[in-house]
């Protein structure tokens, strides 16, 4: 095996594996706040640009394609997930 080829698959497995390493960090921070009575800084939504960047740049190998597939419908979950809990809370309560 060249050098050269294992250089270039395994800089794209980083890349995923960073893209589903930054979804769960995200999804489980987002859940420890809910958890805690936190309010959910707006800086959780950084993460969320950054896995669906690295979720991009890993699917361009056929050997991470996987790994960044998981990324974005990770990404994709938590944009739903927030989006979901922020109608639910101004459902309850429209005007704190």
């Amino acid at each position: 095996m060249e050098l050269g080829a294992l250089t270039k698959q395994s800089i794209f497995n980083v890349f995923g594996w960073a893209s589903v390493s930054f979804g769960l960090w995200t999804l489980i921070m987002i859940n420890s706040w809910i958890i805690i009575g936190y309010h959910t800084p707006f800086a959780s939504q950084n993460f969320i640009i950054l896995t669906f960047i690295f979720g991009i740049l890993a699917i361009l190998s056929k050997s991470s394609r996987s790994l960044g597939k998981w990324g974005i419908f990770l990404g994709c979950y938590l944009v739903v997930f927030m989006t979901v809990i922020f109608m639910v809370g101004w459902a309850i309560t429209p005007f704190p």
